[in-house]
């Protein structure tokens, strides 16, 4: 069997070189050996697979059959040993990346350099869209996404999973009160994201652990990035529904209020996509790693501040912005006040907690 795997090599080695005395270069041998080798593979198959002239080489219609199945092999076969041998040197090379642009310079920016640091010898490649890229077309290693994988073609790995809570600023609450029910949301300002839209309607999809349902908004802004959203939401331009990724900090300081505490949208989840099938280069593998890595740090952090649906505050004043953003960041230290002794201490409503992740 070996030896037919050969001869295959050799063959699909000639027509891409388009020649013996070409593939006998490249493969290190006689040419005497390739030609002789060629023709046992014909003899064994019973089929003529190249068009031998005095100037040129070319398939027949077997030989194109036959060669458009093995160079699939003669790929897989080369990945195969690079695979090895990257194992053996470590992470090196290319690693091209595609993040949504507010993950990429909130959460991931500043990440990248502790990555590079670990791995000097991975050069990074880093594609901030919120388009769905094609992985394979535009030569993506790996694609940081939220939600669910309807390709079938991909394989994901989830880094963690967020809920959406609903938020709005004092000064929004001041001026329009603030919902005491689902239904009150069609009579109050919102700042909506494209996926909000359901036909001619706007909706919210929320449920409190009991009862769950689409509940109508009135969109005041539209975009496709929370962040963008996020001014809007301190100038009380509205309410809006987001994860606790987005405007943590400002819940933090009081900036910003949770409402309708009760009630949340659907999990959201962020997976690193790869296609299905590649082979998992050390690269990417370190890079995934690495992200798990900073999540479980990131939780650990939020935990050490007493941060889940609880609004953090220290023996004398509360925890700033700065030091939320920090731990949202993955920082992997306890955050504390600049001059602050004291330790964090939590308010507690009866509410979920507003970042649940897991990491397989």
């Amino acid at each position: 069997m070996a030896r037919d795997l050969n001869d295959t090599l050799i063959f699909v080695k000639v027509v891409e070189q388009g020649s013996f005395t070409a593939a006998a270069r490249q493969l290190g041998l006689p040419k005497t050996t390739v030609s002789r080798k060629v023709l046992e593979l014909e003899a064994r198959l019973g089929a003529q697979l190249l068009m031998r002239t005095t100037r040129r080489l070319g398939l027949t219609e077997a030989g194109t059959v036959y060669y458009e199945h093995c160079k699939r092999i003669a790929r897989e076969l080369e990945e195969a040993e690079g695979a090895v041998n990257q194992l053996q040197s470590g992470p090196r090379g290319w690693l091209r990346v595609t993040v949504p642009v507010s993950l990429g310079l909130i959460a991931l920016g500043p990440l990248l350099t502790e990555f590079r640091s670990r791995y000097p010898e991975v050069r990074l490649d880093l594609v901030l869209s919120n388009d769905v890229l094609d992985l394979i077309g535009d030569e993506i290693d790996v694609a940081l996404r939220f939600g669910s994988l309807p390709d079938s073609t991909l394989v994901a790995r989830n880094l963690g999973s967020y809920r959406p809570y609903i938020y709005a600023s004092p000064s929004y609450i001041a001026r329009h009160g603030e919902p005491l029910t689902p239904e009150d949301l069609e009579h109050h300002h919102a700042l909506v994201m494209p996926h909000h839209r359901r036909g001619q309607r706007w909706s919210w999809a929320l449920g409190d652990g009991d009862h769950s349902g689409d509940f109508g908004v009135r969109p005041m802004m539209v975009a496709n990035d929370p962040f963008a959203l996020k001014p809007a939401l301190l100038a009380g331009e509205g309410l809006m529904l987001a994860t606790p990724m987005v405007v943590g900090g400002e819940l933090a300081s009081g900036c910003v209020r949770r409402v309708l505490p009760g009630w949340a949208g659907p999990i959201v989840e962020l997976n690193a996509v790869f296609p299905r099938g590649s082979v998992l280069s050390p690269k990417v593998r370190a890079f995934v790693d690495f992200l798990l890595e900073r999540m479980e740090l990131r939780e650990l952090a939020l935990r050490r501040l007493g941060f889940g649906d609880t609004i953090c505050r220290k023996e004398q004043g509360r925890v700033s912005c700065e030091e939320l953003q920090a731990a949202l960041a993955m920082h992997p230290e306890p955050v504390q006040a600049a001059g602050g002794k004291g330790k964090a201490r939590t308010e507690t409503p009866p509410a979920q907690e507003a970042v649940e992740a897991e990491t397989d």
